[in-house]
């Protein structure tokens, strides 16, 4: 029997989960699904289980092009994916797992199977089955298009299975969500559980995803107007907090059980060489590239910008999501270097310490500050000392918390929440939503993206760049390069996108780095010329030059098209960066992922998606 036979038909057909190979998908206790959910506590057994990644999927960040990744490229950056690619098989097969295992309660629930349940509690759990069988659906339809979908199938029906076209996937879909607001509570005294409004804010996702506009508005509105959630008062805070207001479904990790989320289950790729982390992988410089000034405009048109002091005038969510550093074209930098020598450092440029550290890529800074013992210590995250410190210069400071230094002890794992749904995007979709309609009031824009704006700006002393009424075009622009700043490494980008229809812009490109070229030995003095205590490789001597110049990362202002996407293509040309590997995007096929092979195979009227 085919996966969906074995997984969506289980209402037909019962589940041997044994022989599920990837997933557990019951609990241990959990015995045969046609004996199971009999009572309330199986049935809350099994749902408890469904609220983890294995089936609410979290997209890789080193697809899109805010990663730079040193370990290379990947299926998707590639454009290799295959009907063969596991991810693919994996979050198909996953999806019609919650499916079945939503359905059989529901049908427990329904024909009285489950005995002893008391009403407020039936209206729970069915509302969190349709919450998790309205997400599986409108996933499918997001990756897939076309899928199978179930409503009471026979067994002979379930084998010779075909896709239901995508708009009937998503009005159903839709339906489910439906009933779960209508089912669940505005909200829980205590673990994490679908709630009513993140069943609004998975609706209003899936709906913009798809460009059901309307449909997209009136789930975010009414979302808004239910009084629950808020945005957290401080940006950078909210992604090392326990919880908060804003988060509407997320997954919190744990240090005693080594379990992290996302990116997080292997924190050592992202943290400085100096706590012995790799730094393999951090913002690309394309990321650093798409923050506006302070004055809200993009670098290409704003008179604030100064490419050679990268960090100044920026939206302050940039230094709140790539660790700051200082140039020599800094206003302050001669107090910053004296600081350093009177031991004030800490106390004076407190945002430019990561880990204990002082964190400086300049390729002559061959010694940083330790802040634990007030002294210049070798500095292992720079050209000047280490050859694999951070390939393009940037390392990532969203999400790292101090306890982050003592991964080793924690598996490489890092605890903080990762926000799957949080509020700022229920507001983003809603506005994004209503510029595509045409509808978008200067009310409208308050409510919203100024509302996000202003908090990214709260506590910095400058008053946050206002977005008023202009044209769709405009906006659209602004929103996008905005959501682009708010929601970076948070799984989103890559779906954006797509959704957009620009990854064949974003990802027919070059990657870039800098020059590979470092000092030679980790106990260069720094010096250059006749000073210097080693013989100096002429490509590190440019490298040297460009810092001089202020052309230190990427040198001079790239333009920012009308998605926001920066060409640094002139940078290269000027020799101030390089390709490290070049992104490959086929239109024609890769806007959706290719239906299991497997599957396939098993029932021939499963069509395949177009160039698979």
């Amino acid at each position: 029997m085919n996966k969906i036979s074995k997984y969506l038909f289980t209402g037909i057909v019962a589940i041997s989960i044994t022989g599920c190979a990837d997933l557990d998908l019951n609990p241990l206790s959990e015995g045969a699904s046609e004996n199971w959910y009999k009572d309330e506590t199986e049935i809350e057994m099994s749902l408890n289980d469904l609220w983890r990644p294995d089936f609410f999927p979290i997209d890789a960040i080193d697809w899109d092009d805010d990663l730079l990744n040193r370990n290379g490229s990947n299926e998707i950056t590639l454009g290799t994916v295959t009907s063969q690619w596991g991810t693919a098989s994996s979050r198909w097969t996953s999806l019609y797992k919650s499916i079945a295992r939503a359905t059989k309660v529901i049908q427990a629930l329904d024909n009285g199977t489950a005995i002893g349940v008391s009403e407020e509690k039936v209206k729970q759990y069915k509302g969190e089955a349709y919450f998790m069988m309205g997400f599986a659906y409108s996933e499918l339809a997001t990756y897939y298009g076309d899928c199978v979908l179930n409503k009471g199938m026979s067994l002979d029906e379930a084998y010779a299975a075909v896709r239901s076209p995508k708009n009937e996937v998503l009005a159903y879909a839709y339906e489910c969500l439906d009933k779960a607001r209508e089912y669940l509570p505005l909200s829980y005294s205590t673990q994490q559980r679908p709630t009513k409004g993140a069943a609004l804010g998975f609706k209003a996702r899936f709906a913009l995803f798809h460009g059901d506009w309307q449909t997209a508005i009136d789930a975010a509105e009414e979302c808004m107007n239910l009084g629950v959630y808020k945005l957290h008062n401080n940006y950078r805070e909210m992604f090392m907090a326990n919880s908060s207001s804003e988060f509407m479904f997320y997954f919190k990790g744990d240090l005693t059980l080594k379990k992290g989320y996302g990116f997080m289950e292997n924190v050592r790729n992202f943290v400085i060489r100096k706590v012995g982390g790799h730094c393999n992988q951090g913002p690309s410089l394309e990321l650093l590239c798409s923050y506006t000034c302070t004055d809200g405009l993009p670098i290409d048109k704003s008179p604030l910008y100064n490419p050679k002091d990268p960090f100044a005038n920026r939206d302050p969510r940039m230094a709140m999501t790539i660790q700051p550093f200082k140039t020599k074209y800094s206003t302050d930098y001669a107090e910053y270097e004296q600081s350093k020598i009177d031991k004030t450092f800490p106390e004076k440029y407190p945002d430019y310490i990561t880990l204990g550290y002082e964190y400086n890529p300049s390729p002559y800074a061959n010694q940083v500050y330790e802040e634990s013992t007030d002294k210049m210590v070798v500095n292992n995250d720079s050209k000047a000392s280490n050859q694999h410190s951070a390939y393009q210069g940037l390392i990532i400071r969203k999400f790292v918390k101090d306890d982050w230094k003592d991964f080793n002890n924690y598996g490489l794992v890092a605890d903080n929440c990762y926000p799957y749904l949080r509020y700022a995007e229920v507001l983003m979709t809603y506005i994004e939503a209503k510029n595509e309609l045409g509808q978008c009031t200067q009310e409208d824009l308050d409510k919203s993206i100024n509302l996000i704006r202003e908090r990214a700006y709260r506590g910095s002393g400058i008053d946050y760049p206002r977005v008023e009424v202009a044209s769709q075009e405009a906006l659209r622009k602004i929103i996008r390069m905005d959501r682009r700043s708010e929601f970076a490494f948070e799984g989103l980008r890559y779906r954006d996108l797509l959704r957009w229809k620009i990854a064949e812009k974003s990802h027919n490109k070059s990657m870039y780095y800098l020059s590979r070229a470092w000092s030679g030995s980790a106990s260069w003095n720094g010096l250059t010329g006749s000073e210097s205590n080693i013989e100096l490789s002429s490509d590190f001597s440019k490298l040297l030059k460009n810092w001089d110049d202020g052309n230190f990362p990427i040198g001079g202002i790239p333009t920012i098209d009308e998605n926001g996407l920066p060409d640094l293509s002139p940078m290269e040309t000027n020799g101030y960066i390089t390709t490290f590997y070049k992104m490959s995007f086929d239109a024609t096929k890769n806007y959706m992922w290719p239906i299991p092979a497997n599957d396939i195979l098993v029932n021939d009227n499963l069509t395949q998606n177009e160039g698979y």
